[in-house]
């Protein structure tokens, strides 16, 4: 069954299941939700040949855009990738492990420490995007640029829809937590939120595309 069968069945399904619904916006997130995992599986085919996961390269990424001497504090570093500290810690100790980043005490800062790229960490985040780069040109070639502008444009749209639905949500979260501070249920509640929220949680930034 092909893409299309199995969306024209979903919505047979949902017409027939609930004929008084205006179904009209299911398909276009049922199609996204379908090519996330897609694009999760692309990633995670073309890091193969370097030891890596789609996490894995968000790190060096990361680290790779602070410029020379690619080296930041691991704070910094699960803000920007929107980890937890425990879930960094594991993966800066695995990158560690395999030679391609290095922590050392921070200089100005007796407690903290930076994490850098080494320059095996610096050589295999340029072989694994450039991977990437002709891997996404062979996916794409054949793709007119006038129609991956358009769908850029209209990705790009539904992106700042979804993105200003979480950030109204946690806006009112923390003025609310602010109303409450003295209920010691007000915390949970927002940690409750920013799980829910895409810019909490663990993992789901698009690694390769930074």
């Amino acid at each position: 069954m092909g893409p299309a069968d199995w969306i024209a069945e979903l919505e047979a399904g949902w017409a027939r299941e609930h004929p008084d619904a205006d179904l009209g916006t299911l398909p276009p997130l049922v199609r996204l939700a379908r090519l996330a995992l897609l694009i999760e599986a692309f990633q995670t085919e073309t890091l193969a040949p370097f030891d890596l996961t789609p996490a894995d390269y968000s790190v060096l990424a990361a680290l790779r855009r602070v410029g020379p001497p690619y080296r930041t504090s691991p704070s910094k570093l699960y803000s920007a990738l929107q980890r937890s500290s425990g879930g960094m810690t594991k993966m800066l100790k695995r990158l560690e492990s395999l030679g391609l980043v290095a922590r050392s005490p921070d200089p100005s800062d007796g407690r903290g420490s930076l994490v850098a790229l080494t320059k095996a960490g610096q050589r295999v985040q340029e072989q694994a995007f450039g991977s990437f780069l002709e891997a996404t040109k062979d996916l794409l070639g054949t793709v007119a640029t006038k129609k991956l502008d358009e769908i850029d444009r209209s990705l790009r749209a539904l992106l700042e829809i979804f993105e200003g639905h979480f950030e109204s949500r946690a806006r009112g979260s923390r003025n609310g937590i602010r109303a409450r501070r003295a209920r010691p249920s007000a915390a949970s509640g927002e940690r409750r939120l920013r799980a829910a929220s895409p810019r909490g949680g663990e993992g789901r930034r698009p690694s390769l595309y930074e």
